[in-house]
């Protein structure tokens, strides 16, 4: 049997808390908004790696580090302002220990005076449940071919670079890339040979970019690359140096098989969007295959 201590004349009140199975908690709040831990079970304990006696009678901000206590802090504000429920999921430990919980705050009202006087809380483990949507997330900003970002994480590290670059008063630059001479491989070779070489073509893109920047299969033959470069100058070095790279033999099927690419880019200057971005890139592109089937 737990013993909730309340501060000021509020009564004394006992709660076995034990017999939740799930990690339970219970904080009573004094005039002065100051946050105390009254009571939690064996199975809180053990989540959050303390000794019962250690934190009970002690203020919140006692029993965690700084940085965390700030966080919980705020959620404990939250539910006492919205007298309402309130569940969030935090992150608990680290590296391969670490565990993630949802949270679910109860406000308790003191009837004769109104106020939320104590928060209970209980907490469930979501850890299997945030791998499984870190994998759906994973397949849905992921080409399956290649393993390379597709359109739509294309488009979301766009958005991204575009925020940064406003912070940081920079450009930086987007190269579209299409396969020259592919479908005969396909038409000759089959799909599987085919796929071979795009995951190929994928590895080499990487292999020149920095850790930082984004490659992306948009579909078919079609690859994109946002670059973190000074200038639209240096893009275009960039893009000259992947066409280089990209005019190349495969051995393919024991037979070598020629194959090139077509690379177009643009530089991103203030106020422009992803899809302006994209078709100044895709024309330059264009442009370029054109030029090449001249030269051809």
């Amino acid at each position: 049997m737990l013993v909730l201590r309340n501060g000021g004349d509020r009564s004394m009140l006992g709660i076995d808390i034990d017999l939740i199975g799930i990690p339970a908690f219970v904080i009573d709040i004094c005039s002065n908004d100051n946050f105390w831990v009254v009571a939690i079970n064996r199975a809180d304990a053990q989540a959050m790696n303390v000794e019962i006696c250690d934190v009970i009678g002690r203020r919140v901000e006692e029993c965690v580090p700084p940085e965390v206590a700030e966080h919980i802090l705020a959620r404990y504000s939250e539910c006492v302002s919205k007298r309402a429920l309130h569940e969030y999921d935090e992150r608990i430990g680290s590296g391969d220990e670490a565990r993630w919980w949802r949270t679910t705050l109860t406000p308790v009202v003191d009837p004769q005076s109104g106020r939320v006087c104590r928060i209970v809380g209980v907490s469930v483990e979501i850890t299997k449940r945030k791998e499984h949507e870190d994998i759906l997330s994973d397949a849905a900003f992921s080409d399956p071919l290649t393993g390379l970002a597709n359109r739509r994480r294309l488009e979301r590290d766009v958005a991204h670079a575009i925020t940064r670059a406003r912070l940081e008063h920079r450009g930086f630059g987007l190269v579209v890339v299409d396969l020259d001479g592919f479908k005969p491989i396909n038409d000759r070779h089959g799909h599987r040979r085919g796929d071979d070489v795009l995951r190929h073509i994928g590895s080499l893109l990487k292999l020149n970019v920095d850790h930082r920047e984004t490659v992306a299969r948009l579909g078919g033959d079609e690859f994109a690359l946002i670059m973190e470069t000074a200038s639209a100058g240096d893009v275009r070095k960039r893009a000259a140096a992947l066409g280089l790279l990209l005019d190349r033999n495969l051995l393919i099927a024991g037979e070598s098989i020629k194959i090139g690419a077509s690379v177009g880019c643009a530089f991103w200057t203030v106020e422009t969007t992803f899809n302006e971005l994209f078709e100044v890139a895709d024309a330059d592109m264009y442009r370029q295959k054109a030029i090449r089937k001249m030269a051809a």
